[in-house]
């Protein structure tokens, strides 16, 4: 009867660890409209970076053609990704794992705001971003979680390889060269 007990226990504790990763790892984002206000318009066309007091970094920068937030959480591999018309409102937005490549689904919208587009971005691959967590773990990979301002760290980015869907996963080894995973 007691093995019965710590079995539900600890699948019971598992299931709910797995749940408490999938809270802090994966922020969510929605198709619902947005508009972003530029305050100072003498620094509008310069990067800025922010840090919040949910310790997120949130770098804000401007081109000629459009307004860019990334919004990067301290305890997860993903980052949110949102594209400003000039006129300030949303033009898209997804999240992106490990700073690369957009997953889940990308959201476009037209120049009045309505939605216009949902591009699921992970068809076609046969690997979830938890499958390459797991095999980083697994092969003593580590991943950078939150905003890192320099230097190397581990990349893992989407690709077609000889019209195949496929993970890149890029990291150092001991010896400082770089390994390439596929």
């Amino acid at each position: 009867m007691n093995k019965i007990i710590i079995l539900f226990g600890l699948g019971l504790f598992t299931q709910l660890r797995s749940q408490e990763l999938q809270k802090t790892m994966i922020p969510k984002i929605s198709n619902e409209f947005e508009k972003i206000t530029i305050q100072d318009s003498k620094k509008k066309d310069d990067d800025r970076c922010i840090e919040t007091p949910e310790r997120r970094k949130e770098i804000f920068s401007a081109s000629k053609s459009e307004y860019r937030l990334s919004i990067y959480y301290e305890n997860s591999f993903y980052r949110s990704d949102k594209f400003y018309y000039k006129n300030g409102y949303i033009k898209n937005k997804s999240l992106s794992f490990n700073m690369g490549s957009p997953v889940g689904i990308l959201y476009h919208f037209d120049k009045s705001g309505k939605l216009i587009k949902e591009e699921n971005t992970d068809e076609g691959y046969h690997f979830t971003p938890e499958n390459i967590v797991e095999y980083c773990e697994k092969n003593n990979i580590v991943l950078p979680k939150g905003y890192h301002e320099s230097g190397f760290y581990t990349r893992v980015r989407k690709d077609v390889l000889n019209g195949k869907k496929v993970w890149v996963i890029e990291y150092l080894i001991p010896d400082g060269d770089i390994q390439k995973v596929v």
